[in-house]
Order: structure tokens, then C-alpha cells, then sequence
């Protein structure tokens, strides 16, 4: 029987985890390195998932870089978890939190493309996403050797779950502030 997991946004208390949870895929270099600071002043852009013990199991960030551009960060799923269908479980809720706030196009820069394209995504270049090259990639330090594949989806062309199959589904849980309203 597989774990049950509930997705969520994140809350600050998760910044520690979050980061715990990233530093191996940090050490092998398939994420970039987020300090707890960054996670902290961004935690708005996490969604986690937290396994019926109450630890975190995964993460996954949706950054917003202009009017209609968002990028997937820091994808993480603790590897015991790892087969659970969790990585597409926190997509899905990034992209319908993208479709929410209504960017059309969604990116990630991988090393995992097979894993995107099974939902959706289509190679793309760097060069179509100028956003990111003029705001991150410029000064990371990986520029002359980048080994990451650049996926991009758009987000309305994508069929994903209605708000509330999402909710029933626990792609999200219920907000609280749309609870009291």
C-alpha cells in the first residue's frame, strides 16, 4: 500500500527541512544550492508534502519571473518516497498554482527531462526563456558547463485537475483564509 501524503503550501518551519531535504541532490549537483535564509524569504514559492509521520517527503518551488513566465526550483523528493508518483503529485500542484495566478508558460532546468515530459513538457532552448538567462543564469558560476535540460509547458494547453478535484484529489490543501470566507 502506498503512503498517503498531504500536499501543502510551505510555512516557515518547513525552511529547515526544506533545506535538509535538498542538501543531497545538492552534493551531487542536480539542484543548485539554496541557503536557509533564501528558503525563508521564499517560502511562499514552496509546496511540500508531508508524509503520514509528519516529515517532510518532498518539495518543490514555483518562482514567478514576469508577467507570464514561471519556473519550477528545487524539485525534491526524499529518496525512500522516491517511485510514489510524489514528484508528479507536486507538479501538478505547481502548475495548477501557476494556472491560478495565470502565467502561461511554465519551465524547469533538469537533469531529469524523461521525468517532465511524461508530464507534458517539451524541450526547449535557452534562448526562449530570457528571463531566466538574464536574472539567474548570468552570474551562476555552472554557466560554461551547464549539464541541465531546459523544459518548458504551457500551462493552459496542459489538462489538469479542476480546483476542486485538485482539493479532493489533496493536490493542495484547503487554504485557511478561503476557509473563513
Amino acid at each position: 500500500m502506498r503512503p498517503s501524503f498531504q500536499l501543502r503550501p510551505a510555512r516557515l518551519y518547513d525552511a529547515a527541512e526544506l533545506h535538509a531535504l535538498q542538501q543531497p541532490f545538492v552534493a551531487q549537483g542536480l539542484l543548485l544550492p539554496r541557503s536557509p535564509r533564501y528558503l525563508c524569504e521564499n517560502i511562499r514559492d514552496y509546496v511540500v508534502a508531508v508524509a503520514p509521520e509528519g516529515r517532510l517527503a518532498g518539495g518543490g518551488a514555483l518562482h514567478f519571473l514576469d508577467g507570464d513566465v514561471a519556473e519550477i526550483q528545487s524539485l525534491a523528493v526524499a529518496p525512500r518516497f522516491r517511485g510514489a508518483g510524489l514528484g508528479s503529485r507536486l507538479v501538478a500542484a505547481l502548475l495548477a498554482s501557476a494556472r491560478e495566478h495565470q502565467a502561461w508558460k511554465v519551465f524547469a532546468l533538469t537533469h531529469a527531462p524523461e521525468f517532465f515530459f511524461r508530464l507534458g513538457f517539451t524541450r526547449t532552448v535557452m534562448a526562449e526563456l530570457p528571463q531566466k538567462l538574464t536574472h539567474d543564469c548570468l552570474g551562476c558560476p555552472k554557466l560554461a558547463n551547464c549539464q541541465q535540460v531546459p523544459v518548458i509547458a504551457d500551462v493552459f494547453a496542459l489538462r489538469l485537475p479542476a480546483a476542486g478535484a485538485a482539493a479532493q484529489s489533496g493536490l493542495l490543501a484547503e487554504q485557511p483564509w478561503e476557509a473563513a470566507v
